[in-house]
C-alpha cells in the first residue's frame, strides 16, 4: 500500500479533553495512537472519553482507560467543519459540535461509522436538551430529569447515544442581563424542550418583545434551529393541562393550531408527559449525527416577527452568495425593517458591497443606537460588530484615522471576554484596524494587528478564517516588497480555499496572486486571477470589488501590452466608480486612461 494511500486511512493521536465540563489546563496522555482504518473502524474501543489540549486536534487512540480522537495536520479543515471545537463563557466551555458521523476513507473521501466516531464522541459529550419552563413546573421538571436519566440507563448497553438535560440553573452569576446568559446554554444545546402549564412566566427585560423568560428560549432555540452552523436539531413543544392557563399560552397554541407553524404536544399529567418524552428522544437517535435547518415563522407576544427577520436575513444572504442580488436585496431590506441589530448589520454590509456608502453607514447608526440606547448590552460581541461594521465604512470613504478610533474602542466592548463568538469579532476588528494602519504608513501597528488575528485563528480553527489573515500579512508583504514571501502566502491562501464556496475572502485571494504577480513583472500570469476576481465579485454582488477587479485587469493587461482591453477595463472602471461616488477609484481609472493616451 502506497504512503499517500496509508495517510487517507488514518487519524492521527492527539490531546484529550475529559468529559463536557473539562478545565482549561489538560494533560496529554502517554498512549501510543490507535489507528483508524475503513476496516478496523467498527472494532474502535467504546466508553472512553476526551480531552482538548491547545493545539485543538482531533483523533483517536488506546490507552490509559481512556479514548483520544484527534486528526492529521491535512484533514484538519474537513475536520473542523464537521466537529468544530466551540470554546463558550457558560458551563459548557471548550464543546464539542457533532453535526455527522465522519471517518476519512482509504481513497480520501467520507465512509459513514454509525457508532464507533459519534459512539466515542456522545460518551464524552451527551447530546444536550435545553429545558425551558415557568416557575410552576417545578415537578414536571424534576420528571423530565427523571425521565432522561431512566432512558439513559436503560440504552445504555446498545446504543451510543446519552442525552443530559440543562436549564437556567446551570447558570452562573453574571453581570449580564441574566437571560443573556442562557441563550448561550440554548446555543450549544441539540434540542429544545419547552413546557407550558398555567403560568406564562415573569418578564426577563428583553428587547425583542419577549414576555416571559419561557418565551424568549423558545424563540432563541428557534432561531438557533434556522441556523445550519449551530446544534440544534429539533424543538418540543408541549402545553399541560391546566383549568386556567395564562391568557398568553391559551394565545401561543391557537398560533400553532391555526399556522400549523409547528407540532406541538397536549400532556394530561407528568405520567403522559414521560410517555411522550421517551418518544421523542428515541427519535432524536436518528438526528444524533446531522442537521437539517428550518425555518419556523411564529409572532412574538408582543407581535414582533422576530424569526421572519431572522429567515429573510439568512434568506437574503444566501441568495446574493447565489449570485441573485436583486432577490437577495429584497429580502435583506425587509428583514432590516422587520429584525434588529443582526439584520440592520447584513443589509448595511450588502449596501457598502454595492457601493452605496452613505445608506450603508445609516444602517450601522441604526444598530448602534440599539445599544446606545440600552436596548441590549453594550458590553457584548454585536456591538462591538456595530461599532466594527461602521468603522468599515468611514474607511471606505477615506476617514481610516477616525475609523482606527472607532475600531479601537470597539474592542474595548469585549472586555476580556474568550469565548467563540467575542474571539471570532475581535480577530475581525483587528483585521480592519491593520488594514487602516497600513493605509495611513504605520506598517508595524499594521504587523502587529495582523499577528494578533493570526494566532488565535490558527490556535481555535484554522481554515477560511487563517486564510483572511495570510491575505492580510501577503498585502503588507506586498508594501515592504517582499513580494516572494506574498506570493508564498497568496499561493496557500488560493489553494485552500480552491472548492469552497465563493465569498469575498476568495475574491480578495485572486486580486490579491495577481498583484503580485503584476509586481513581479509577470502580468500575463496575473490576468487569470484578476478574471477569476472579477467573476467573484460579480457574482456576489460586490460593485467595489468588481471596480477594483476591473482596475487590476487595466493594470495586468496595459504592462501585458494589450492597450485595448487595458482601455475597456479603465472605462468600465472609472463609470463604476462614478456611480459610487469614489473619488480614489476614479482618479486611478482615469490615470490608466491618460497614460494610455499618450
Amino acid at each position: 500500500m502506497g504512503a499517500s494511500s496509508e495517510s487517507h486511512r488514518r487519524l492521527l493521536h492527539a490531546p484529550t479533553m475529559r468529559g463536557a465540563l473539562a478545565k482549561k489546563e489538560t494533560r496529554r496522555s502517554e498512549a501510543e495512537p490507535h489507528w483508524v482504518t475503513a476496516r478496523s473502524a467498527g472494532r474502535l474501543p467504546s466508553g472512553g472519553t476526551i480531552e482538548t489540549g491547545s493545539d485543538r486536534d482531533v483523533g483517536i487512540s488506546r490507552g490509559s482507560g481512556r479514548t483520544q480522537v484527534a486528526t492529521p495536520p491535512s484533514m484538519r479543515p474537513a475536520i473542523e467543519e464537521r466537529w468544530p471545537l466551540r470554546n463558550r463563557t457558560s458551563t459548557f466551555s471548550q464543546s464539542v459540535r457533532i453535526s455527522r458521523r465522519w471517518l476519512p476513507s482509504a481513497t480520501g473521501g467520507a465512509v459513514d461509522a454509525p457508532g464507533v466516531l459519534s459512539g466515542v464522541m456522545v460518551d464524552a459529550l451527551p447530546l444536550r436538551i435545553f429545558l425551558a419552563s415557568p416557575g410552576d413546573l417545578v415537578d414536571e421538571r424534576a420528571a423530565v430529569q427523571a425521565c432522561v436519566d431512566e432512558y439513559n440507563a436503560r440504552r445504555s448497553a446498545e446504543s451510543v447515544v446519552t442525552y443530559d438535560v440543562v436549564g437556567w440553573e446551570r447558570v452562573r452569576g453574571t453581570a449580564r442581563r441574566p437571560q443573556e446568559a442562557i441563550n448561550e446554554l440554548i446555543s450549544e444545546s441539540h434540542f429544545l424542550v419547552a413546557l407550558f402549564k398555567g403560568s406564562w412566566g415573569s418578564e426577563p427585560g428583553s428587547p425583542w418583545g419577549y414576555t416571559s423568560g419561557t418565551e424568549e428560549e423558545l424563540f432563541t432555540g428557534l432561531l438557533e434551529l434556522g441556523m445550519a452552523e449551530q446544534p440544534m436539531r429539533d424543538v418540543w413543544v408541549a402545553f399541560l393541562d391546566h383549568p386556567s392557563p395564562a391568557e398568553r399560552i391559551v394565545g401561543l397554541r391557537r398560533q400553532l393550531s391555526r399556522d400549523h407553524a409547528m407540532m406541538y404536544e397536549a400532556i394530561a399529567d407528568i405520567r403522559e408527559l414521560k410517555q411522550k418524552l421517551t418518544e421523542r428522544l428515541e427519535g432524536w437517535e436518528a438526528l444524533a449525527g446531522s442537521k437539517v435547518h428550518r425555518h419556523v415563522n411564529l409572532l412574538s407576544s408582543t407581535g414582533k416577527e422576530v424569526l421572519r427577520a431572522a429567515s429573510l436575513r439568512l434568506r437574503g444572504e444566501k441568495l446574493v452568495e447565489l449570485g441573485q442580488p436583486d432577490a437577495g436585496r429584497e429580502a435583506l431590506s425587509e428583514a432590516a425593517v422587520l429584525g434588529g441589530p443582526r439584520e440592520h448589520l447584513a443589509y448595511a454590509r450588502f449596501l457598502g458591497h454595492h457601493g452605496e456608502l452613505t445608506k450603508a453607514h445609516a444602517f450601522t447608526q441604526r444598530a448602534i443606537d440599539h445599544f446606545a440606547s440600552g436596548a441590549s448590552d453594550l458590553y457584548s460581541p454585536l456591538a462591538a460588530e456595530a461599532f466594527a461594521a461602521q468603522a468599515r465604512i468611514l474607511r471606505r470613504q477615506g476617514r481610516d484615522v477616525d475609523a482606527i478610533g472607532r475600531l479601537e474602542h470597539a474592542l474595548t466592548l469585549l472586555g476580556e471576554r474568550e469565548d467563540v463568538d467575542a474571539q471570532e469579532v475581535r480577530c475581525r476588528i483587528l483585521d480592519d484596524l491593520g488594514l487602516a494602519h497600513q493605509k495611513t504608513g504605520h506598517l508595524a501597528s499594521a504587523r502587529r494587528d495582523f499577528e494578533a488575528a493570526l494566532k488565535p485563528r490558527r490556535e481555535s480553527r484554522p481554515g477560511l478564517e487563517v486564510c483572511q489573515s495570510l491575505v492580510n500579512l501577503a498585502r503588507l508583504e506586498v508594501r515592504a516588497g517582499n513580494l516572494e514571501t506574498a506570493a508564498a502566502y497568496a499561493d496557500e491562501v488560493v489553494t485552500t480555499l480552491r472548492g469552497t464556496p465563493p465569498t469575498t475572502l476568495h475574491a480578495n485571494a485572486e486580486v490579491l496572486v495577481a498583484q503580485v504577480r503584476l509586481r513581479q513583472g509577470r502580468p500575463v500570469e496575473g490576468l487569470p486571477h484578476a478574471e477569476r476576481a472579477l467573476s467573484l465579485n460579480q457574482q456576489i454582488a460586490s460593485r467595489h470589488g468588481e471596480a477594483i477587479s476591473r482596475l487590476l485587469l487595466a493594470q495586468c493587461c496595459r504592462a501585458a501590452g494589450k492597450d485595448g482591453d487595458a482601455a475597456d477595463h479603465a472605462r468600465a472602471c472609472l463609470e463604476m466608480n462614478k456611480s459610487m461616488g469614489d473619488e480614489v477609484g476614479i482618479g486611478r481609472a482615469q490615470w490608466i486612461l491618460d497614460q494610455l493616451a499618450e
